[in-house]
């Protein structure tokens, strides 16, 4: 907690208190793999030249930016310049900011609404909606986005559900049916060792297909097996969907039949 005496906004402090500061929930934690190399990249450039840039926390002393800068100062027993800010930020804010001076990817958003997760529901973050994905993700290893069209019951992932996902707004349409969309999959990975089932085009346009209301699990297993030879690596979504329907339709009666079209 920032003592009362060094309450004033907006202006620029200097300590070497570290342990005034704290992390706050949903930032990044320095001790990971990828925080660790940051914090190591600036304590060489500190060493060559320290630009005295500050940090900026709220009045509890949380860190909303500068973490890292804080952990690399710790370190190198540096002073550190800090700002108390009057505006209160939220997990958002703080994703918006360190986003900026350094860009998070898909695993530091997981981490960051995992974390949130946490805090929000100590007694039982484990059935929340990011800690499903978490499971479901080391389980299947799959792409990320096709574990959310899975998870999400969806036939594709563009920016709007990335952005969701990324800021807290992420639902499970349903975990029984994402599980067996997944162990389906995983059910025919012997019959195409040539190709690699996971790849993230060939899901997306299996998914796509398998989705379709005149699809039948029985009929593409029986079809694959006849034919698997014909399923070729492609580069495109729309490459592996052309296969997997030709595959599939073979011999099929019109009736069964199920049209690129219809599947997109």
């Amino acid at each position: 907690m920032i003592n009362k005496d060094k309450d004033r906004y907006d202006r620029i402090h200097i300590t070497k208190d570290y342990d005034m500061f704290n992390r706050f929930v949903g930032n990044r934690y320095v001790t990971s793999p990828k925080g660790e190399r940051r914090v190591k990249q600036l304590m060489e450039s500190f060493k060559e030249k320290y630009l005295p840039i500050p940090i900026l926390v709220n009045k509890q002393g949380k860190i909303i930016d500068g973490h890292n800068r804080l952990e690399a100062l710790r370190r190198l027993k540096m002073p550190v310049r800090y700002i108390i800010s009057k505006i209160e930020a939220d997990a958002k804010d703080i994703q918006r900011i360190n986003n900026v001076n350094n860009k998070w990817d898909t695993e530091d958003y997981l981490a960051s609404n995992l974390d949130i997760e946490k805090d929000l529901y100590p007694d039982n973050f484990h059935t929340k909606p990011y800690h499903m994905f978490l499971l479901f993700k080391k389980k299947y290893k799959f792409a990320h986005r096709n574990n959310l069209m899975m998870l999400m019951g969806i036939n594709y992932s563009n920016k709007e559900v990335e952005d969701d996902f990324k800021h807290g707004g992420f639902t499970i349409k349903s975990w029984e049916k994402a599980i067996s969309a997944a162990d389906y999959i995983n059910s025919f990975r012997d019959l195409i060792p040539h190709i690699n089932y996971r790849e993230r085009a060939f899901v997306t346009a299996f998914l796509q297909v398998m989705n379709h209301h005149k699809f039948n699990r029985k009929r593409w297993i029986e079809k694959l097996s006849q034919n698997s030879r014909r399923l070729v690596s492609c580069q495109r979504t729309s490459e592996y969907k052309e296969v997997i329907l030709e595959i599939y339709n073979y011999k099929c009666t019109k009736t069964y039949r199920i049209v690129i079209k219809d599947a997109a």
